[in-house]
């Protein structure tokens, strides 16, 4: 009987019940998002969030350049030093994207969804 409720060998289903409002809230955004407004401005923010992992995956600009407190402090007084280093990572990751693009490189291996990667049967 088991095998028909829990796939869990040892502990039982874990059920989330929300308070009614929450429900409801969920429920609601779940059907926006079946929406074509939704997709295209989703369609945006994806664009957006693949700039920013590839900005951290490759010049790592998401830590402070140097460590200890006094030398952080000192980064964040020498405003212009900042901003031009931001803009050295911005040109280099664009010079990675265009050398990604001339040279036909993908960006990055999209996920295959567990039904995507069944074997076809012919």
């Amino acid at each position: 009987m088991r095998g028909k409720c829990t796939r869990r060998a040892s502990e039982p289903r874990d059920l989330v019940l929300r308070p009614q409002a929450e429900h409801e809230t969920l429920q609601r955004h779940r059907q926006e998002q079946g929406t074509t407004v939704w997709k295209e401005s989703y369609g945006r923010r994806a664009g957006v969030e693949g700039t920013i992992s590839q900005a951290v995956r490759g010049p790592d600009i998401r830590h402070a350049r140097y460590r200890g407190l006094a030398k952080v402090q000192l980064q964040l007084q020498l405003q212009l030093q900042l901003q031009l280093q931001q803009i050295f990572s911005a040109a280099a990751l664009n010079l990675l994207r265009i050398d990604a693009w001339l040279t036909d490189t993908p960006l990055a291996r999209t996920r295959a969804s567990r039904l995507e990667a069944l074997p076809v049967m012919a």
